[in-house]
């Protein structure tokens, strides 16, 4: 991997959300893995198959960008709602 770690937002990979390039990862799942999971950057880099460049690469962008990731974050919980009462409907 190249020594620079890009983080990059295309509409057809994770609906545009903020990722690692190259990967399918997004930094929403990196941060919140390390900031609110308390998961060390080698723990998330071995489960998440990456290096801890772009684990910290992530998790600075998750630091860096606040707004957005709640805006994420609400958007992750209102998808989940949403399946939840879809799954108790059937």
């Amino acid at each position: 991997m190249s020594s620079t770690v890009r983080i990059v937002k295309t509409p057809d990979v994770l609906h545009g959300k903020p990722r690692l390039e190259g990967t399918r990862v997004g930094v929403l799942q990196i941060g919140e893995l390390v900031r609110e999971a308390g998961w060390s950057f080698e723990k998330v880099a071995d489960q998440l198959d990456l290096d801890i460049a772009q684990v910290e690469a992530a998790t600075e962008y998750y630091d860096d960008h606040p707004e957005l990731m709640e805006t994420l974050r609400a958007q992750k919980e209102a998808r989940q709602q949403s399946v939840d009462a879809l799954s108790r409907a059937e």
